[in-house]
């Protein structure tokens, strides 16, 4: 108890200090003894790595048992300072026992004399003013040594931390028969997603994993069954081969993965990313091409990648056999490599849809690995369908679209019974005969209802059968028209009646192929070849060979025209199409061959399309072999103007991807210069009066020289874009020029074959010669072989560069 008198701030504070440094030893030498039995322990592991998993697990126990009554002992015994022994000690610490300001409570006042007490109390309160430093406690020899080897025994802890944890844990598994338990766990992430297996270690504490992952644990050693525990379910591992346990369970959210047996074994915190929906934009609408396919170009991507596109297509009419089934997709293909930004461009074929020639609805949806969908914005087009030249092929589409555009069910028809009376005799007696009951006879029509249109287009397809000979179909057509009739009339439902509509579809396209020309047939056939070799990625050996046999069949077939025109057959020979030279076909091929063979697959595959509406807008010739009536523009200035022209604009394109200097400049000044002299040399003055009455061929030549002056003025003041744009019209120009020349410009008059090839004027049309197959296949032997020696490395590099020369000129 302290003296009535209240010590200064600077006392208390001291008093305070003393009493939390006495606590504070005070319990480091209580917590000595545990805390020393748990480090010697923990020191020993490593020497008690090899015992039985039960001794250490029971040897564990002990120390913590030991460890917690030495801790209750020292608590017992905890006694810190109090106030009153902190004041007694800085008093002793002062040399102030017998004054004792702190701790004099027992003074009294002696009655009547005032001065001499309150003297005392001032000798007190100025004693106490002076007890402002703490007392520090005594420490001991014995405290320094318990303290070293306190961290000896922690140092050899941190040297082996495995073993030491192992010698301090407490396991019941050991003392129920299990030996050292081997945990292995791995999650598998969804395959969609092409995650490979992760392994989760158990030194981990955090896993990303995505959703719909599924977590597989495999315990070794256990006689009981532990129990995988995860943040939505839990399962009890099952006995899996040999003495092992196995489980697994799906994560669907973030959360805690714990593995017990008797006990935590391992802990995880997963944290579970969701799968995001696909993203999608279409810098264009759909739209449809020259060639009746849909025009496809959009942007998409996935955090996963995208399992599936296609494009959801709905009539805006719904034919009547449709309703309630109204939606088609058609699926994208997405094996080719997308573009920056996820950006593709695909052209699918609709010509065998089942909306083919209806206005629809079109959108396109991409798909992830989990279903999940974004679509665009719908957009209202019309299906393009097929002009079928054969009547036979475009009846069989009819059929086939009243099938597909069919999806009511099959009616079933109402049972109809018979009841008969059947009496039997027993034995011969009145009464002995016996009467059985009713006898039920099933009268129904085995056949079902079909819907009408399935009716309608079976009844179609009974009457091309019946009239199939005189439309001229071959054996093998009339067997699978045959085989089709008998698949529509005993299908059951939609599906099986739905499965004739491929059957149709290959008819109607062999019957078209069957009205082709052999050279018609060639083209077809090495278009595609070369179309799968693009797709496909081919070497440019191979692109470069499959154009050369498409170049071979083009030949024929202006061989063909040619021919056709000079027998007065055709047609029409007065038609006004686009005329369409020999050179502008090579172009196309040799423009083709290069980008195929630099590996500019989707360009490639462009011009291939161009070329085959090149090859569309072919004409047999008139009598005569004229270029103009066959379809090819021949003319010989025109044409070499056309060259040269083309050659102007590449060299303008070629400077615009250069940067700007001295030597950029002076070649756009020999551009002009060029440019310019192949407008005075094609003519159209500009002092011509246009007033004055001209020919069309006249109109288009000062319209291509006006255009070429205006390029080689933009060459000179640095404009290369309306350069090449005058240019352009320069060209097309000369294009129209070489159209509306009535007598073609075949040098001087003269004839020229398909190829363009100037004849002799003595020539009847047949001086050319067309190479045969064996002369074909010579001249690919020998182009082969000049490749082979061309890329052997072992040969002379001379040699090498004049075979290159001999290729690229060939």
């Amino acid at each position: 108890m302290l003296a009535p008198t209240t010590p200064p701030l600077s006392t208390r504070r001291a008093i305070a200090r003393t009493m939390r440094a006495d606590a504070r030893v005070k319990g480091l030498r209580t917590l000595w003894p545990p805390l020393c039995l748990l480090a010697i322990v923990g020191a020993a592991g490593s020497l008690i790595e090899g015992l039985p998993a039960a001794l250490v697990s029971a040897g564990a126990g002990l120390t913590w048992l030991l460890s917690a009554y030495l801790f209750w002992r020292g608590w017992k015994r905890f006694h810190p300072m109090g106030e009153h022994e902190a004041g007694r000690a800085l008093e002793e610490a002062a040399g102030l026992q017998e004054l004792r300001p702190l701790t004099g409570g027992e003074d009294r006042r002696i009655s009547g004399d005032d001065a001499l007490w309150s003297w005392h109390q001032a000798r007190l309160i100025k004693a106490a003013a002076a007890l402002s430093t703490p007392v520090k406690p005594k420490l001991l020899w014995q405290d320094a040594a318990k303290a070293l080897a306190l961290l000896a025994a922690l140092g050899l802890c941190c040297l082996n931390p495995v073993a030491s944890v192992r010698a301090l844990t407490f396991d019941l598994s050991p003392l129920v028969g299990d030996g050292d338990l081997v945990v292995e766990v791995w999650a598998e992430p969804p395959a969609y997603t092409g995650l490979p297996l992760i392994r989760l270690d158990r030194s981990q504490r955090e896993v990303s994993l995505p959703v719909g992952s599924k977590v597989t644990a495999r315990v070794d050693g256990a006689r009981g069954a532990p129990v995988l525990r995860g943040p939505s379910r839990s399962t009890r591992l099952s006995p899996a081969q040999g003495a092992a346990w196995q489980g697994q369970i799906e994560i669907t959210r973030s959360g805690t993965l714990t593995l017990d047996r008797l006990g935590t074994r391992a802990q995880w915190h997963l944290n579970v990313t969701p799968d995001q929906k696909p993203q999608l934009s279409l810098p264009k609408p759909i739209q449809i091409d020259p060639k009746g396919r849909l025009d496809i170009a959009f942007q998409a991507s996935d955090d996963y990648g995208l399992a599936a596109a296609f494009v959801r297509i709905r009539p805006v009419k719904v034919p009547e056999g449709l309703a309630g089934r109204s939606v088609f997709d058609t699926p994208i293909p997405l094996e080719g490599a997308a573009g920056e930004n996820g950006a593709r461009r695909v052209f699918l074929e609709v010509e065998d849809h089942a909306l083919a020639g209806l206005t629809v609805e079109a959108q396109i949806v991409v798909r992830d690995g989990l279903g999940q969908e974004t679509a665009s914005q719908t957009m209202k087009l019309t299906l393009p369908e097929r002009n079928w030249q054969s009547s036979l092929a475009a009846a069989l589409q009819e059929v086939r679209l009243l099938i597909l555009r069919e999806a009511r069910p099959y009616q079933r028809p109402l049972p109809v019974f018979a009841t008969l009376f059947e009496p039997v005799s027993g034995g011969g007696a009145a009464s002995d005969v016996l009467h059985l009951g009713p006898i039920k006879l099933d009268l129904t029509d085995p056949q079902p209802g079909a819907p009408p249109g399935i009716a309608q287009a079976t009844r179609r397809l009974e009457a091309i059968a019946e009239a199939m000979q005189q439309l001229g179909l071959s054996d093998l057509g009339q067997l699978s028209l045959h085989y089709a009739l008998e698949r529509l009339s005993i299908a059951r439902d939609v599906a099986d009646a739905h499965r004739v509509a491929p059957i149709l579809w290959e008819m109607a396209l062999q019957i078209e192929a069957s009205n082709q020309t052999p050279a018609q047939q060639k083209i077809a056939q090495a278009r595609e070849a070369l179309k799968q070799a693009l797709e496909q990625g081919a070497s440019p050996e191979e692109i470069q060979q499959l154009t050369q046999e498409l170049r071979e069949a083009v030949g024929e077939r202006l061989q063909e025209l040619a021919q056709q025109g000079a027998s007065g057959e055709g047609g029409d020979q007065g038609q006004s199409g686009p005329q369409i030279s020999a050179g502008d076909l090579e172009d196309r091929l040799r423009e083709l061959e290069e980008s195929g063979s630099s590996g500019s697959r989707e360009e490639a595959l462009a011009q291939l399309d161009q070329l085959d509406e090149l090859l569309e807008n072919l004409q047999p010739g008139a009598p005569g072999g004229s270029g103009q009536a066959n379809g090819l523009g021949q003319g010989g200035p025109l044409d070499d103007a056309m060259r040269q022209q083309r050659a102007l604009s590449d060299q303008t394109e070629q400077l615009g991807e250069t940067p700007p200097s001295d030597q950029s400049r002076q070649r756009a000044e020999d551009l002009a210069n060029q440019q310019e002299g192949l407008a005075d040399a094609l003519g159209g003055n500009r002092q011509d009066d246009p007033s004055q009455e001209q020919s069309a061929e006249d109109q288009n030549r000062r319209q291509a020289a006006e255009a070429m002056r205006e390029a080689a003025q933009a060459l000179r003041e640095g404009d290369l874009n309306r350069a090449q744009d005058a240019q352009a019209r320069a060209l097309q120009a000369l294009r129209q020029a070489a159209e509306s020349n009535p007598q073609g410009q075949a040098g001087a008059g003269g004839e020229t074959d398909p190829l363009g090839r100037a004849l002799p004027k003595q020539d009847d049309g047949k001086a050319t010669k067309v190479p045969d197959g064996v002369e074909k296949r010579r001249a690919r032997d020998v182009r082969d072989e000049l490749r082979r020696r061309q890329a052997d490395p072992q040969r002379d590099k001379n040699e090498r560069d004049y075979i290159d020369r001999l290729l690229q000129d060939r």
